[in-house]
């Protein structure tokens, strides 16, 4: 079954007419029928809050049968993250998604984390660009561990590896390539950074 299929299913087993769903989520009633009639197809994030409105995942809404969906989550692959200090992290869509056993998440739920696409070679050797991440979403890291960071000198979410003092007021984001020095972060600029999680898991095609 594909998502147009699934989607007209889940929306009449709900007992809702087009109208209906089109005002739920704020969007025109053309747009769902062309949603339907499988001519276009909503973006990750829409995806995902149809998922969380029905009770179901998005293989499920993509047209995954019911045996699957239980063992396998698909995430969208971000291209990026931008975050203003105190503001909701904007999250940039690549269009791609990622397929990851269930099992990876533990106990979890899976809108804690996000999928991010690594972009160019400052963590090389263990990170290539064009790599995929798995980020558990936190507004903390330990010092050494490997995070997204956003920071007003980078325009998206760098992944870099931290490191801190307790009782210092500095924040190192440290590179892996040699190639690339540290950019230490500290005083007042500190408030300017805003940790959007820590990676954990690495996929990469071959």
């Amino acid at each position: 079954m594909n998502f147009a299929l699934r989607l007209k299913e889940l929306r009449r087993k709900n007992g809702l007419t087009q109208t209906e769903f089109a005002k739920i989520f704020e969007i025109g009633l053309a747009t769902v029928a062309m949603w339907e009639s499988s001519q276009r197809n909503p973006p990750a994030k829409m995806l995902m809050r149809i998922a969380d409105r029905f009770g179901v995942t998005l293989d499920y809404l993509l047209g995954a049968d019911a045996q699957a969906s239980e063992d396998i989550l698909t995430f969208p692959v971000l291209a990026g993250v931008r975050a203003g200090f105190g503001a909701a992290a904007e999250e940039i869509e690549s269009g791609d998604f990622q397929e990851i056993p269930r099992s990876i998440l533990g106990s979890r739920h899976a809108r804690d984390y996000l999928v991010l696409r690594v972009e160019g070679d400052s963590m090389f050797p263990k990170f290539l660009d064009g790599d995929r991440v798995l980020v558990v979403k936190q507004e903390s890291v330990d010092s050494g561990d490997i995070a997204i960071v956003c920071y007003d000198d980078f325009e998206n979410g760098t992944i870099k590896k931290v490191h801190y003092e307790a009782g210092c007021d500095y924040v190192d984001l440290i590179p892996l390539n040699p190639r690339y020095a540290p950019v230490r972060i500290q005083g007042e600029l500190l408030e300017g950074v805003r940790v959007i999680g820590k990676v954990i898991y690495l996929f990469r095609q071959i």
